[in-house]
């Protein structure tokens, strides 16, 4: 029973430290995915709390954080903004995420020794960038409302895409298709890739209307907030069972959520913002706890090509593909910080891998990187843009 009652403690420390560091965050202007990574270090390798071994159980944990937080980016995006606006994000944004999946699959392939699969699924895990960490700089910073749109923009193409590719390359790992740049297994991705994407986010647009028509009825005490969630969570699943993509979905369900000319509920945004909460700091906090330092300290150079490899592609990016923005390019190269996104995927899918513990140690490496990129940010703007 003690044990019990020191488990139930433990979880609540930790969600008392999560708010702390998000209150902390916002005031500051530091990021919340580097507080958190510290706290599961620190807890699983100063006090030896391993939750490696259950890795497999906290799978729907991990896959609700990633439906929470896709859902709450599709809410912050404005569709009539979009379509003005989305050819230059957009362009970039794919390139962005071509560049770093071909370049993290060739790394893998000559220096980790894996098959392009597996090359393809870790570059598809790490050419996602997190609005939710620079969010807090933006607020703390006097960045103009193009460039932050540019971003945000930017940010949910690559973090809906990258996360489809996964999936969809999984899919063709676990049918056991053998990739080649023939005509059938190309036609065939891309098959798999469009409905992944179509069919996933068609359903979410029209559960999504029929949801927020519903809950628009609803009163607060018939609590409106947890119809929503418990639809999205089984919409999510309802497309994934017809082999489409329940990460489309969900961002599809939060922009017919975000664009609605109907008054939503406010406790449905706080009671998000809150769940969303919870989620991430677990999810962050896991993933710093089950980090072997010894797998980083052997493999410390393949991190440090693989750490440069990402902002290399980033790099080119920026450089090529941003016109306009040549002022800009030192702060659009630095706001790519790697996240919830990233970290979701990671230990969603590393058991895959024939070293897991190897990906996610990698992947880590990227993620505090990106973090600590963060404060440079400030200094990376002109005094004049």
């Amino acid at each position: 029973m003690s044990d019990i009652a020191l488990s139930v403690a433990f979880v609540g420390v930790i969600l008392l430290i999560g708010v702390f560091l998000k209150l902390l965050s916002e005031k500051k202007g530091y990021p919340l995915t580097l507080f958190l990574l510290l706290l599961g270090i620190i807890v699983g390798h100063v006090f030896k709390f391993n939750p490696e071994e259950s890795l497999t159980s906290v799978g729907s944990f991990v896959t609700l954080a990633l439906v929470i937080v896709l859902f709450d980016a599709g809410m912050t995006i404005n569709v009539r903004r979009l379509y003005k606006n989305i050819a230059a994000p957009f362009t970039f944004g794919m390139i962005a995420v071509a560049l770093t999946i071909a370049s993290v699959a060739v790394f893998a392939k000559i220096i980790l020794g894996l098959d392009y699969i597996f090359g393809l699924i870790l570059g598809s895990i790490l050419a996602s960038t997190d609005l939710t960490i620079i969010a807090p700089i933006f607020n703390s910073m006097k960045v103009k409302p193009q460039v932050k749109e540019f971003i945000e923009i930017e940010s949910s193409i690559n973090s809906i895409f990258a996360a489809v590719f996964v999936v969809v390359l999984i899919n063709l790992y676990e049918t056991g298709t053998k990739l080649s740049f023939s005509a059938d297994i190309l036609s065939t991705g891309l098959q798999t890739l469009l409905y992944n994407i179509f069919v996933g986010a068609g359903l979410g647009l029209v559960i999504g209307y029929l949801i927020l028509r519903f809950i628009t009825k609803l009163s607060a005490g018939q609590m409106p907030h947890l119809v929503m969630f418990g639809s999205l969570f089984f919409t999510y699943a309802i497309s994934e069972l017809l082999g489409a993509s329940g990460i489309a979905t969900a961002l599809a369900i939060g922009i017919v959520f975000g664009n609605s000319k109907t008054t939503i509920p406010s406790i449905i945004k706080s009671f998000g913002g809150e769940m969303e909460l919870i989620l991430v700091t677990f999810v962050y906090f896991l993933l710093g706890a089950i980090i072997d330092f010894n797998i980083m300290y052997n493999y410390l150079i393949p991190a440090l090509v693989l750490i440069s490899l990402v902002y290399l592609a980033r790099y080119v990016s920026v450089k090529y593909f941003t016109r306009g923005m040549e002022k800009l390019r030192k702060f659009t190269l630095l706001s790519s910080p790697r996240g919830i996104t990233c970290a979701v995927l990671t230990l969603s899918y590393s058991s895959i891998f024939p070293n897991p513990a190897l990906i996610i140690g990698l992947v880590f490496s990227v993620i505090l990187i990106s973090s600590l990129s963060m404060f440079l940010i400030p200094k990376s703007l002109p005094k004049r843009y």
